[in-house]
Order: C-alpha cells, then sequence, then structure tokens
C-alpha cells in the first residue's frame, strides 16, 4: 500500500497548498480520502493513478472544500464510485446531498457521473483496503474518522475528541486536523489546534504525525512547534508527499 497527500488546506485552497484530499493506492485500486482541490493532482500527475482500473471516493462529510474536486475526477478517464455518510451521519441520501454539486446548472455534466454508495458504519473493505469508520459528533456537521487497517488514519473537521486516540491506536501514520496553534485567535471550538492532534499522537502510540486542514493563514512553523510539545515527530503536511507507511 502507498499514499499521497494531495492537499492540506481547509476552508480554501492557497497558493502552495489544496483543500483536503489523500490518495491511497493498492495494486490496482485507487482510494480517495476526500476530494478537496488537491485532487486536481490526480489531473495534473496522472501517474499517481497508473495501473488503476477504477477510482473510489470516501467522503469524510459534504463540506464543500472536501468534495469539490468530485467535478475534477471524470477527467481521469476511470470509472468512479463514490462512498459517503450521508444516511449515516444526517439521515439523508449521500446522492441527494450531493445532487445540486453535480447536476446542473453548477455541474457542466448532463447526467449523475458516478456511482454513489451509502457507507456502512461498521467499516468493512473499500477499494481493496480494510476501512473502519467513527462518527466525530464534535464539529458543527458531523464527519467521519477513516483508519486504514494498522497503515493509516485520517481525523479532520472535529474537535479535540477524547475518543479518538482509542480509535487510530497503533496507526503507522495518522493525519490529524491542525486548524490553528493553541494560542491563535484563529482557533475556533469546532477544529482541533495541532497542540491537540499531538496529544492524540501521543496517547495512541502512532508512529508519525502529519498535520493537515490548516487555516489558510496559519504559520507552518508555529503549529510544528505547538504539535511538537507533545509528539516530537510531528510535521506539517506538504501537497504531493507521499507518506511513509
Amino acid at each position: 500500500m502507498r499514499a499521497w497527500i494531495l492537499g492540506t488546506a481547509g476552508w480554501m485552497p492557497t497558493v502552495h497548498r489544496g483543500t483536503t484530499s489523500v490518495l491511497v493506492r493498492a495494486g490496482d485500486r485507487a482510494l480517495l480520502l476526500d476530494a478537496g482541490t488537491g485532487a486536481a493532482r490526480l489531473v495534473s500527475e496522472p501517474g499517481l493513478l497508473d495501473g488503476a482500473t477504477r477510482l473510489d471516493v470516501l467522503l469524510t462529510h459534504f463540506h464543500l472544500d472536501h468534495v469539490c474536486g468530485l467535478l475534477y475526477l471524470p477527467a481521469t478517464g476511470l470509472p468512479v464510485e463514490i462512498h459517503a455518510p450521508g444516511e449515516w451521519l444526517y439521515g439523508s441520501a449521500s446522492a441527494q446531498v450531493l445532487a445540486p454539486l453535480l447536476r446542473a446548472p453548477v455541474s457542466p455534466f448532463a447526467s449523475q457521473p458516478f456511482a454513489i454508495r451509502e457507507l456502512d458504519p461498521g467499516g468493512g473493505s473499500i477499494a481493496g483496503v480494510p476501512v473502519a469508520l467513527r462518527a466525530q459528533l464534535r464539529h458543527w456537521a458531523p464527519t467521519a474518522g477513516i483508519r486504514i487497517g494498522d497503515a493509516l488514519a485520517l481525523v479532520t473537521d472535529t474537535a479535540f475528541d477524547e475518543g479518538t486516540a482509542g480509535f487510530v491506536a497503533g496507526v503507522r501514520h495518522l493525519l490529524h486536523e491542525a486548524w490553528s496553534t493553541s494560542h491563535d485567535p484563529a482557533s475556533v471550538d469546532g477544529d482541533a489546534t495541532a497542540a491537540q492532534a499531538g496529544q492524540v499522537a501521543a496517547e495512541a502510540g502512532v508512529a508519525r504525525l502529519t498535520l493537515l486542514h490548516l487555516h489558510p493563514r496559519a504559520d507552518p512553523a508555529a503549529l510544528e512547534r505547538d504539535a511538537r510539545a507533545a509528539f516530537a515527530p510531528a510535521e506539517v503536511g506538504v501537497d504531493g508527499r507521499e507518506l511513509t507507511l
């Protein structure tokens, strides 16, 4: 299994950061965790999908900065299937939630371009990799935490949650939101700080921590200092970088 961060920003892209998206490859299968503007790398860097026969997309939630990249995916030339938490977390079909984005007048496509499946909160296998899910309820819209076996976990768009450490315990690489430092006025109740990401990593005993879903004006060096107070190997994510699994 291999993985790359395609986008590390939250809310809006910046000159150097697309919004949240992570690619996981396992053989001829490709799994995209969230589809922010970082998903454009799948088109501009087609080698990321060499040998893939289809593309599965697992959405943590439906905020625009995590789903706008869905409109780019037909340019990959691959069949695409979306797995989303509409019924589980919102009580509405995911196809219904996504419909305004994927049809005219917003979308350029004449018809629905993707198959859309509901996520099973019990997890299972998607794109040939084991997936575990956890409801994250400490954000203004619920989100799903994702664990890919013991290799990788993604925790984004959630305030600090005492249950996260148990969910991600022992994973080799944790990707955790770091919206701001603990001393930054941009810090808000619904999003985790870098210090809190470091605390989760330390309590969970993970091997590596990469910070993502960063505020557009965040200072990467300050975020790293904040996280490293609790977890020394913490680092800020870099768009396009392959992850160590």
